[in-house]
């Protein structure tokens, strides 16, 4: 759920919970208007397009997907909803957080992780076919060899996956993973920016609902 301690965000939960019931209602469908209109933002803005400061490239898709609206509801202290970033994937909190959010991350068994360079990677991200890891995929023949950088990388041979010669290995050697002790991503996707923009468009939309908020 975007939700965060930015400066006036509580004090409008305290008045939408002081509303009468009718007032809760037409507020349920503000909330949702712009729920929509966030989301759609967040989809469009930050996870389309390429990498940048505050931006993710699109990979698999599944980060952008999981953009989900809430359910808004009236509850007992007032009107709850809005949208949930990054529900049900592992990596999405590295990417998710506020502003100068660092993660390390760092192999669970083994001395490297294995990065899957572009002829490994799975769907729109990849020129392979792109599924397995480094122990187990659609290649044969690798071997660990080094870059001109001096980084360590898996190289091997991609398998055939259509026509006549399924399963037979091509000629030509590819660039498969990057091999690195750890790596650190910083957080791309800031909960307080995406506060930011959509608190005033709100306000604005409960002023003509004749909703006081300020």
């Amino acid at each position: 759920m975007v939700e965060s301690k930015i400066e006036g965000v509580e004090e409008l939960r305290i008045k939408l919970s002081q509303l009468p019931e009718g007032f809760k209602k037409r507020a349920v469908v503000i909330i949702n208007r712009n729920a929509i209109a966030l989301q759609k933002y967040v989809r469009a803005e930050k996870l389309s397009g390429g990498t940048t400061a505050d931006r993710l490239a699109v990979r698999s898709g599944k980060l952008r997907a999981s953009i989900k609206l809430l359910k808004t509801e009236i509850t007992e202290d007032g009107v709850e909803g809005g949208i949930s970033l990054g529900g049900g994937l592992r990596y999405g909190r590295v990417h998710i957080g506020p502003r100068g959010q660092v993660s390390v991350i760092k192999p669970k068994h083994g001395k490297y992780l294995t990065i899957p360079l572009e002829a490994a990677k799975a769907g729109k991200g990849g020129q392979g076919p792109g599924r397995g890891s480094a122990r187990g995929g659609p290649w044969g023949e690798t071997f660990v060899g080094k870059s001109k950088a001096g980084n360590l990388i898996i190289f091997g041979r991609l398998r055939i996956t259509k026509g006549k010669r399924v399963g037979e290995l091509r000629s030509r050697i590819v660039p498969l993973f990057l091999l690195k002790k750890q790596v650190i991503i910083r957080a791309r996707i800031h909960p307080e920016e995406l506060i930011a923009w959509i608190k005033p468009k709100m306000i604005e939309d409960f002023l003509k609902g004749g909703i006081e908020v300020g």
